[in-house]
C-alpha cells in the first residue's frame, strides 16, 4: 500500500497502518473450516444464490480481509463458478493489488508471454501476501476462461505524490500519467471519512497532516478504481468483479459511492468478508453490504 508521509516511519509500519485502513480490523485467532453468508434481511444464503447475485449484477465488490486464507478461498470459489456460468462471458476480474502501469505485464502473464516468477518481479508481487493464492486462482480461472483481468489501481508513484503533495501536482500532469490515475475533483466526506480518521489515528505517532495525506491517497485509490470499473462497462463488460480490502466498500465506503457517481446507470452488488464467526446476521453488520460472509477468525 501506500507509504506514510514522515520519512522515519519504516516499511513495515507503512504495510501495517495502511493494510488495516483497507480491512478494518480483524482478530487473530486459529481459522475455522467454513463460511456462513447472510443476505442484508439476515437470511441465510447458499453458494449458488450468492451467485446468482453476482451473475445479475453489473459491478460486483468483494470487501476482502486481505490475509484470510478462508475470505480468499471463498472469494475465488464465487469467482470461479461465475465463470463457468453463462454471466462468464462477459465478466472481468479487477483487482486493487495492481496499478494501471501494471496492466501491460498483467496482459503478457495472461496471454502466456511471460512466466509467473516474471511476472510478480514486474508488477512488484513476490511473495504469497503480496499475490495470495486466493487471487492466483482467480487470475488463473480468468486466464483459462480468456477473461480480462484489470490492473484497476492508480500507480504507485503517483499516490505517493497526491499523499506528499496533494492533488493539484497531479492535474497538471500530461496524458500519459494522466491515464495512470483518477485525480478525483473533492474527498469523500462524512461517515467514510470520519471512521478512516478514528481507524488511522488509533496509531502512535499519526499527526493530522499525515491523517490527511493518507486520506487523499485513499480517495485517490478509490477514484482510479471506480474508474478503472467504469471504463470496463463502457467496454462491454460485466459484472466487473472487483477484489478489495473491506473498509473500501462496507456501508457507504468510498469505492462504493465514487462506483456510483462514474457509472449511476449500474447496478452494484458487495460482498463483504468478516474475519469472525456468526450463526447469524450480527446486529453491528447490518447494512454492511448486500451479503456479508463471515469466514472464521484471522489465523494467527
Amino acid at each position: 500500500m501506500s507509504q506514510l508521509s514522515r520519512r522515519g516511519w519504516s516499511g513495515v509500519a507503512i504495510a501495517a497502518v495502511m493494510l488495516a485502513a483497507c480491512r478494518g480490523g480483524a482478530t487473530q485467532a486459529p481459522a475455522q473450516g467454513w463460511a456462513r453468508m447472510f443476505a442484508a434481511d439476515g437470511a441465510e444464503l447458499s453458494p449458488a444464490q450468492v451467485v446468482a447475485a453476482m451473475a445479475a449484477s453489473d459491478v460486483v465488490l468483494i470487501g476482502e480481509q486481505h490475509a484470510h486464507p478462508r475470505g480468499l478461498d471463498l472469494a475465488a470459489d464465487l469467482f470461479e463458478t461465475l465463470l463457468a456460468g453463462p454471466a462468464g462471458a462477459r465478466a472481468a476480474l479487477a483487482l486493487e493489488s495492481l496499478g494501471r502501469d501494471q496492466q501491460a505485464s498483467l496482459d503478457a502473464f495472461l496471454r502466456g508471454e511471460i512466466g509467473e516468477a516474471a511476472f510478480r518481479k514486474e508488477t512488484e508481487l513476490e511473495g504469497e501476501r503480496r499475490f495470495p493464492p486466493g487471487h492466483q486462482r482467480m487470475v488463473a480461472a480468468a486466464r483459462v476462461k480468456g477473461r480480462p483481468v484489470i490492473a484497476a489501481n492508480a500507480a504507485r508513484a503517483l499516490v505517493k505524490r497526491a499523499r506528499l503533495e496533494g492533488l493539484e501536482p497531479l492535474r497538471a500532469l500530461g496524458p500519459e500519467e494522466q491515464a495512470l490515475i483518477e485525480v478525483p475533483d473533492e474527498l469523500t466526506e462524512g461517515t467514510y471519512r470520519t471512521q478512516f480518521m478514528a481507524l488511522m489515528g488509533t496509531h502512535a505517532g499519526v499527526d493530522a497532516v499525515t491523517l490527511e495525506g493518507f486520506y487523499r491517497a485513499q480517495n485517490v485509490w478509490d477514484a482510479t478504481m471506480a474508474g478503472s470499473i467504469a471504463r470496463a462497462l463502457q467496454a462491454g463488460l460485466g459484472p466487473v468483479v472487483q477484489v478489495v480490502g473491506s473498509f473500501h466498500v462496507d456501508g457507504e465506503g468510498g469505492l462504493v459511492q465514487r462506483v456510483r457517481a462514474a457509472a449511476p446507470q449500474a447496478k452494484v452488488w458487495r460482498l463483504s468478508v468478516v474475519a469472525d464467526s456468526a450463526e447469524q446476521l450480527r446486529d453491528e453488520d447490518r447494512g454492511r453490504a448486500e451479503v456479508v460472509a463471515y469466514v472464521g477468525p484471522m489465523p494467527a
